[in-house]
């Protein structure tokens, strides 16, 4: 059995994989694996892939893996990994069994912080090891900062370096850099890539906010027409008083590259009209943002005249 450091130990192409976990590092190497021709099963005791996701481009993402081959054994309850005489057993809830060559064990992931001497140095941690800081990064020990995957979420390579930065200057008392960006993207490196910044469709329903949202598909942009990588889409979600932006989700070949782009209008509290006004070279995937927004726009008239 594997995790994400010792698979790359494997040195050659194996029949069939099972992936436990569908967070970003499950779905990342499932679908890598998936692609080179893998018969890969991704078991997860949750409902859908990467929680944290706007619902549709999670399930969108679950169709397009689908396609490719893979087989997802979603809210299937905590998995057994087992070894006897045969090999490798993971045993579900359900009752079946599968006798994959090797297991990839991405379920979650713990602070490595064993040794280190931190309890000795007044340094706390918390249930899983992660170093506990406050807003400056500094630990329970006052001289000591910490920052990074360490001292838990998000657990993207982005804000860690930021984070230390951050503690870098509050630890040598630097006046430059004293926050970390409140609106960070994600990005998740699968086959297709997905990224986020902001507010998804989900919690602007849960926090009451009047929202609507459009939507421009790769199936008809003409860049990725032309790069074979249709699979996909750009949402926007804005409010509909205004059409202020409030989260930019992506699925597609170059998503995180392509969310930098919805970040940049979020950080200036721009609107859809941003998109809309922006000419944008043709052809670029770039240009879905455009079509989103007119999507959008669209949505709203329709809604106003009904």
């Amino acid at each position: 059995m594997h995790d994400s450091e010792t698979v790359f130990e494997i040195d050659r192409l194996v029949s069939s994989l099972v992936v436990v976990g569908g967070g970003a590092v499950g779905c990342e190497y499932a679908s890598i694996f998936t692609a080179l021709g893998v018969r890969v099963t991704l078991v997860d005791a949750g409902e859908r892939l990467l929680p944290f996701l706007d619902r549709e481009i999670s399930e969108l993402l679950a169709e397009t893996f689908r396609g490719m081959g893979m087989r997802l054994l979603l809210g299937s309850g905590r998995a057994l990994v087992e070894r006897d005489e045969r090999g490798l057993k993971v045993r579900l809830p359900s009752g079946e069994e599968i006798r994959p060559d090797k297991v990839l064990f991405a379920s979650g992931r713990a602070g490595n912080t064993e040794g280190l001497g931190l309890g000795e140095a007044g340094v706390e941690v918390d249930e899983r090891n992660r170093i506990v800081v406050d807003d400056s990064y500094r630990t329970t020990a006052e001289e000591i900062y910490a920052a990074g995957d360490v001292i838990g979420a998000p657990g993207l390579a982005s804000v860690s370096m930021e984070q230390g930065r951050v503690a870098a200057c509050y630890a040598l008392g630097i006046p430059f850099k004293k926050t970390v960006d409140p609106m960070p993207p994600f990005g998740v490196y699968s086959i297709p890539e997905t990224a986020m910044v902001g507010v998804t469709e989900e919690a602007a329903a849960s926090k009451g906010i009047d929202y609507e949202v459009g939507r421009g598909w790769f199936a008809d942009n003409s860049r990725a027409t032309i790069a074979g990588g249709t699979d996909g889409l750009v949402k926007l979600v804005f409010k509909r008083d205004d059409r202020k932006l409030l989260g930019v989700h992506i699925l597609g070949d170059l998503a995180a590259e392509l969310v930098h782009q919805g970040q940049a209008a979020l950080h200036h509290g721009g609107t859809i009209d941003y998109f809309i006004h922006t000419t944008f070279n043709v052809p670029t995937e770039s240009d879905a943002y455009k079509y989103a927004a007119y999507d959008g726009l669209q949505r709203l008239q329709a809604r106003s005249t009904t």
